[in-house]
This record gives C-alpha cells, structure tokens and sequence, in this order.
C-alpha cells in the first residue's frame, strides 16, 4: 500500500480513507486512477442498486442525487489537493484537517446516474487565493458527460 502518492498514482480504497474524512454511506469515491497531486485526479465510484439513497430516489425509478455526483466531485477533488500536502511515511503525522466546499458554480446535470453506472470524475487544479481553491470538475459514464462545473474548496 502506498502512504504518499508519487508524481502520477493509482490509490485504492484503504488510501482513501488515509486521505479523505468521509466513511459509509458518505464515500462517494472508490479508486483514484490518475493523481497528479494539487493538478489533476480522476477517481471512480462504482455506482449500485444497494446505495442507500435509492431506497427513497426514487424506489420505482432510482436515479442519483445531484447533490450526491456533486460530492463525489468534491471528494475527489479533495483528494487532489490533499494530496500535495501528504506527509512522507517516516514522518508519522496526520494530513490536515478536512477542507470544505465553499461554493458551486456553474453546474450542470445533463442525464440522471442510475444503478450500474460507473461514475468517472475528473478535477483539474484552476487557481488559487490563500487557502481557497477554484476547480474544474467533470462527471462521465463511459464517454458521456453527465455533469460539471467549477467549485470552490477551501483548505
């Protein structure tokens, strides 16, 4: 397993949760496959009918939440920009405390998330002011764009 992402990386699931806060049901990330860290990540969350959030949206025709597709982008932004300040193994401390999301600007949903999609999110580093961090984020099931935008993440 490895503890600091190098200059490109894959990470599972057991260093995601070295990274990120979040625990079940609110991981919304299963792997990251690219990582560049504070550039780019490109993560997926497998997407199936036993997500809690079907039960009720909507038990006849079960389609994910928008506010959910948008925190799997967050997550996997999170990482990417996280990821920069990982310490080295031999350090032996914690990442800093979690980042929040500051704003959503620009979002778009362009078809629902049903059962047995893959989830591709991408999160592309565009600036920063201080500890806020403006990122592009865009959300795929195979080719196809389901969603995207901007958000603001502060750190």
């Amino acid at each position: 397993m490895r503890d600091t992402p190098t200059e490109s990386s894959r990470l599972g699931v057991l260093e995601l949760l070295q990274i990120l806060p979040h625990r079940y049901p609110m991981l919304m990330v299963d792997r990251i496959d690219d990582l560049r860290p504070g550039e780019f990540a490109e993560g997926i969350k497998c997407v199936t009918a036993n997500e809690p959030f079907f039960q009720g949206h909507f038990p006849e025709h079960p389609i994910m939440p928008g506010v959910l597709i948008v925190e799997s982008m967050a997550q996997v932004a999170g990482v990417m920009l996280r990821a920069r300040s990982l310490p080295a193994p031999e350090a032996g401390s914690k990442p800093a405390r979690p980042g929040v999301m500051a704003s959503i600007q620009r979002m778009r949903f362009r078809r629902p998330v049903v059962p047995g999609d893959q989830l591709r999110v991408r999160a592309t580093h565009l600036k920063s002011l201080g500890t806020i961090h403006q990122v592009k984020v865009e959300a795929l099931v195979g080719e196809e764009l389901v969603a995207d935008g901007e958000l603001m993440l502060g750190s």
